[in-house]
C-alpha cells in the first residue's frame, strides 16, 4: 500500500465519522453533565427560604450596666478571697524519700 492509498483510507474514514456524527447530534440535542462540587453540599441560608422582620435592639440603661457590672467585681472578689493562701498556717515540710540499698554483686 503507498502512502496516497493509505490517507484516502483514513479520509473516507473521517468522512464516515463526522456524518455518524451530524446524525447523533441532529437528533437530540447532546447536553453536558453539570458537574457536582465535592463534599458536603452548602447549606440553604434560613433568609432565602422566610425572611423575617427584624426586631428593634434592646439598650441597656446607664444604670442596669453599673448594677451588673457591681454584682461582677462581688463575685470577682468572693473568688480571689477564696483563692489566697493562708500564710499564718504551719505547713509540715514533705518526707523525703529514701534511698534503696545498692545490691552487691555477688
Amino acid at each position: 500500500m503507498n502512502l496516497e492509498s493509505i490517507l484516502a483510507e483514513i479520509d473516507t474514514e473521517i468522512a464516515r465519522l463526522q456524518s455518524a456524527k451530524a446524525l447523533l447530534s441532529a437528533g437530540s440535542v447532546v447536553t453536558t453533565p453539570t458537574l457536582r462540587k465535592r463534599g458536603r453540599p452548602a447549606k440553604v441560608k434560613a433568609e432565602t427560604l422566610a425572611p423575617k422582620k427584624s426586631a428593634k435592639r434592646r439598650t441597656m440603661s446607664a444604670e442596669a450596666k453599673k448594677r451588673i457590672r457591681q454584682a461582677q467585681l462581688k463575685r470577682w472578689a468572693a473568688t480571689k478571697k477564696a483563692a489566697k493562701p493562708n500564710l499564718n498556717v504551719a505547713v509540715a515540710p514533705l518526707p523525703r524519700a529514701k534511698k534503696k540499698a545498692a545490691k552487691s554483686a555477688a
